[in-house]
């Protein structure tokens, strides 16, 4: 699960992140709120398939999803 206490930096690394993607600004910001939905509430797994998702279709590319999964790694707590 996302570590709650290290939302506001994870959300911060993450806007550095999709900032230079080359998705919207409105989809940016849904896929970041997802994103933290699933990654707080289920699984960093499900988090990461939902990344995925974006990589396939096609608005993250192999670095950014990447460097996605690192920080859900990073941010994540495990019991």
């Amino acid at each position: 699960m996302l570590n709650a206490r290290k939302l506001a930096p994870f959300k911060y690394d993450m806007n550095e992140i999709l900032s230079k993607s080359q998705m919207s600004e409105s989809k940016a910001s849904a896929f970041l709120a997802s994103l933290i939905a699933k990654a707080s509430r289920q699984f960093t797994k499900e988090a990461k398939n939902f990344a995925k998702t974006y990589f396939d279709d096609g608005y993250l590319t192999k670095d950014e999803f990447d460097n996605i999964c690192r920080l859900i790694d990073k941010y994540s707590k495990y019991r």
